[in-house]
């Protein structure tokens, strides 16, 4: 019985050590790709929607790295932040539409509702 209490207090730590590395890895990735334009949107692309989509492959390799790390009771929340980041319509169809984050006439607020929507996905690797 104590060498299966051992066990686990060993796998507990590794994995605790394994999910703090992932956490760091996930939010050095978002940071990478999205440095420019997050957490201070100064330098906001003239043509968003093409420089989202140029990073969202590396963004979706981060998720998928990431996502195993999420506790299961949480990651219907990350799914849902992930979803929210990528798409604007609300349909699942849809890989990618970056309307949300370009500025028109009823969308004022656009790189509030980008550093918001960044920001939910970062929370998920605050827990380190």
């Amino acid at each position: 019985m104590a060498i299966a209490i051992t066990a686990h207090f060993v796998w507990r730590n590794n994995f605790k050590y394994r999910r703090a590395a992932a956490c760091a890895a996930f939010r050095s990735a978002v940071l990478a790709e999205l440095g420019s334009v997050y957490p201070n949107a100064s330098l906001w692309p003239d043509n968003i929607d093409s420089f989202l989509r140029s990073h969202f492959t590396a963004l979706q390799i981060a998720v998928e790295n990431f996502r195993p790390f999420i506790p299961w009771w949480k990651r219907w929340l990350f799914e849902h932040a992930w979803f929210r980041y990528r798409c604007a319509t609300g349909r699942k169809i849809d890989v990618q539409c970056y309307h949300h984050y370009m500025a028109f006439g009823d969308n004022p607020n656009f790189k509030v509702i980008f550093h918001s929507n960044v920001s939910k996905l970062l929370s998920f690797a605050n827990e380190t």
